[in-house]
């Protein structure tokens, strides 16, 4: 076993994570099922979606909270909160409101954007070893990708068994566990301190972050460009099915299986990985590795389109392995709600954008076309990080943001010598004069 794994807080913290990331995504697909059996629309599935996804948008207020309170609490409270919210789901029972759906939907939404800045933050104040850092990284992205993994089939299948009430409170228990599990879990969190700085300032303190760490920056450039293109997958894989595999339409959940089973194995391996490479070239051999999977999706021949699709969906959960690693190391534990809230919103943005311009380009323009623009997107973002400097092992803070550093201790200043005989002894200050500056101090610049 992993010593990590031996450690009680890390356990409870992993399953907390977990169980909470499995009832979100085991809940997006059940409510979308759900919307389209009541209305018979597509539309309406496709708005439950959005109302997921819009409140991700929020994420910078939901790092500022997550910096403000402690994050043990707040994630038991959300927890609870949300799976309070889940009951009204139980008064569903026919089209006129289907408005529910939305406004559940529209809540786990909200939650989202305060539970992941709040679990990267917890996980930032439980590790107090830097060499611990890429194997958590590992260990918390191969449960997420083993989640989506299987919450998808969870969420429909109990829908299709049973229907929505029961995906309601199944849901609910989930959660409840969830916020059990973040209860149990024993985390020294010092109160914090409120910062000194402007509204504004505050909220966008982690991308000033972002933008001042010059190891962490070029990593988050690199992988939103990896998964941008990732993301023009998605349109892709409706053309590749009907005029590449010549399939039915239907055998796109098999390729998309296969491509989240390429996830989690990318997942294990980047954990494995990144304590030899490091962060920089992890981000690189996930994108490098995306892109050569990608090749193999030019060839008509079903055995090599799925081994492309497993090993281009082992690059991008690999090099998040590598991106968490260095942000969880380059970032001061009282700034990491922020600072996380920043990079997800980099990277989750481009992707929603690819999605409907992939939609566009599949529309103008051969899918073979487009895959060689996804392979030359994903080598590009490989080679903007060759001689980048390396990520830092340490907090960098940028002027004008908090830092966990203490100002250093003045020197003392050396004894002074007898003068010279016949040498003029050094004068006295007038009085009512400011004394002068000692020898080895400097103004604390370092914001209370």
């Amino acid at each position: 076993m992993h010593p990590l794994l031996a450690r009680p807080e890390f356990r409870r913290y992993l399953a907390g994570q977990t169980l909470s990331v499995l009832g979100d995504s085991a809940l997006s697909i059940a409510l979308g099922i759900w919307a389209k059996v009541l209305t018979g629309s597509n539309s309406a599935a496709g708005l439950v979606l959005f109302c997921f996804a819009a409140p991700l948008l929020l994420l910078p207020l939901g790092g500022l909270l997550a910096d403000r309170v402690r994050r043990r609490p707040l994630l038991v409270g959300v927890n609870l909160i949300v799976a309070v919210g889940l009951t009204p789901l139980l008064l569903v029972d026919g089209p006129d409101r289907v408005w529910i759906i939305y406004c559940t939907a529209s809540l786990c939404g909200l939650a989202g954007a305060v539970l992941a800045p709040a679990q990267s933050a917890l996980l930032r104040t439980i590790l107090t070893d830097r060499q611990d850092f890429g194997a958590a990284a590992g260990f918390t992205q191969s449960a997420r990708a083993g989640t989506t993994l299987v919450a998808p089939l969870l969420g429909s299948g109990l829908y299709s068994w049973l229907g929505g009430h029961a995906v309601a409170l199944a849901d609910l228990g989930v959660l409840l566990l969830a916020a059990l599990a973040f209860l149990g879990l024993r985390a020294d969190e010092p109160r914090p301190e409120p910062s000194g700085l402007r509204w504004r300032t505050d909220v966008l303190a982690g991308f000033a972050h972002l933008r001042g760490a010059t190891g962490l920056r070029p990593l988050v450039a690199a992988t939103a460009v990896t998964g941008f293109v990732l993301s023009l997958l998605q349109p892709v894989l409706f053309a590749l099915t009907q005029h590449g595999l010549h399939r039915p339409p239907q055998f796109l959940g098999v390729l998309e299986t296969t491509e989240a089973v390429g996830a989690l194995g990318g997942s294990v391996v980047g954990g494995l990985l990144i304590g030899r490479l490091g962060p920089r070239r992890t981000v690189m051999a996930g994108s490098v590795v995306f892109g050569l999977g990608t090749v193999l999706l030019l060839a008509p021949s079903l055995p090599v389109v799925t081994a492309g699709l497993v090993i281009a969906g082992a690059g991008i959960p690999a090099a998040m392995v590598g991106l968490a690693t260095a942000a969880q190391a380059a970032t001061p534990p009282q700034l990491m709600g922020r600072a996380q809230a920043a990079v997800n919103l980099s990277l989750t943005a481009p992707q929603a954008l690819a999605v409907g311009v992939g939609s566009g380009l599949v529309a103008a323009l051969d899918f073979r076309v487009v895959l060689a623009v996804m392979v030359l997107g994903a080598l590009l973002a490989a080679a903007h990080l060759l001689g980048k400097p390396e990520a830092p092992t340490g907090p960098e803070a940028p002027a004008g943001t908090e830092t966990s550093a203490e100002p250093a201790a003045p020197e003392e200043p050396e004894s002074p010598t007898e003068p010279p005989a016949g040498s003029e002894s050094p004068t006295e200050p007038p009085a009512g004069s400011e004394s002068p500056t000692e020898p080895g101090s400097a103004p604390d610049l370092q914001r209370t």
